[in-house]
């Protein structure tokens, strides 16, 4: 389920800074609600000025976070913590959508060999769960926001599916059922 890498510079075919900014700040808001933003997190924004962005990422403060899987595209990373754990990051990877990309963030707090009876551990199961609410409530407002998150891929994705099992008449199977209701058997 995973498309081709766009073409372009590190497959992100033309990443425009004003999504790329629009995403930050949405994830900014939501990870220090106090508008608190520690001052290297600021300098990580600061960023040249020019029409495509796609360039930057290939430099600090941006960190590569892998590849997709079967590509050789580069999966980037922007590490803007939140207001409890400094290392949550912003990821950019190469989709092919309109935007080139797709957004996600990765909260970089899974530890492998923890030890489960250390005395932290319940403070950092409440850690985990904190960041996950705030990756998830982060993801949602990007979705809300017409942002390329895999949510919105996905719901695209299905949709068009669907419409490609449409009946001959091209209307859905359920464009007969007014509701949102399964058939009775």
């Amino acid at each position: 389920m995973e498309p081709p890498p766009r073409s372009g510079p590190d497959g992100m075919g033309g990443l425009r800074f004003d999504l790329l900014r629009t995403a930050v700040a949405t994830y900014l808001k939501i990870a220090y609600p106090s508008g608190a933003i520690p001052e290297v997190v600021r300098r990580r924004l600061v960023w040249p000025e020019g029409p495509v962005a796609d360039s930057i990422l290939t430099k600090p403060p941006f960190e590569r976070a892998g590849k997709m899987p079967g590509h050789h595209t580069l999966i980037y990373a922007l590490r803007l913590g939140n207001y409890r754990y400094p290392h949550m990051k912003l990821q950019i990877q190469p989709w092919e959508n309109d935007a080139g990309f797709m957004l996600s963030v990765n909260t970089h707090d899974q530890v492998a060999g923890l030890d489960v009876g250390a005395a932290d551990a319940q403070a950092f199961r409440e850690l985990q769960a904190e960041n996950q609410r705030l990756k998830e409530a982060i993801e949602q407002a990007w979705d809300d926001a017409g942002l390329p998150t895999f949510l919105r891929y996905l719901r695209e994705y299905i949709r068009s599916q669907s419409r490609d099992v449409a009946d001959p008449s091209g209307q859905s199977p359920s464009a007969g059922d007014p509701t949102d209701r399964p058939p009775h058997a």
